[in-house]
């Protein structure tokens, strides 16, 4: 076994595109993300409460989350606000049914970056997250190379 060729294999495998965390107790969102990004351009995780987002967060590192406004009885804002003390370089997405003056203060005040109106488009989804995450992605010439 040729193990310099198995370790130079290994090294130059791309990193995906971006490390997205998906919070939502609606666990069927999660199926929606994973088509519209596939491995191995994007590493998706999930999460169906704040429990098992923060620990996912105590132990991996993510680009972005999107996270549900409404999560059981849990705040999403508040949800944001503690995944930002364990991953201060986070970038979060609020998600919802609607946006109103009140979610748009609390989206603020958790230091959410964006606002994604369920239902949404892949289109709109893909683009929040060449923005926010600034990489360019493996077929997309368009896409930023840093957030602007």
């Amino acid at each position: 076994m040729n193990t310099t060729f198995e370790a130079a294999t290994k090294s130059s495998h791309k990193p995906p595109a971006a490390q997205i965390l998906v919070v939502d107790d609606e666990t069927t969102i999660f199926d929606v993300f994973a088509l519209m990004f596939p491995k191995p351009k994007h590493a998706l995780a999930v999460a169906a409460d704040s429990n098992q987002a923060l620990q996912l967060a105590a132990t991996q590192g993510f680009d972005l989350a999107f996270v549900d406004y409404f999560l059981g009885s849990e705040n999403g804002a508040e949800v944001a606000q503690r995944l930002h003390q364990v991953q201060p370089d986070l970038k979060i997405v609020l998600m919802s049914g609607y946006l109103s003056e009140e979610r748009a203060a609390a989206m603020e005040q958790a230091g959410a970056r964006g606002f994604l109106t369920k239902p949404f488009s892949v289109e709109t989804a893909q683009a929040l997250v060449r923005r926010l995450v600034g990489r360019k992605e493996p077929g997309d010439p368009d896409a930023p190379a840093s957030e602007t």
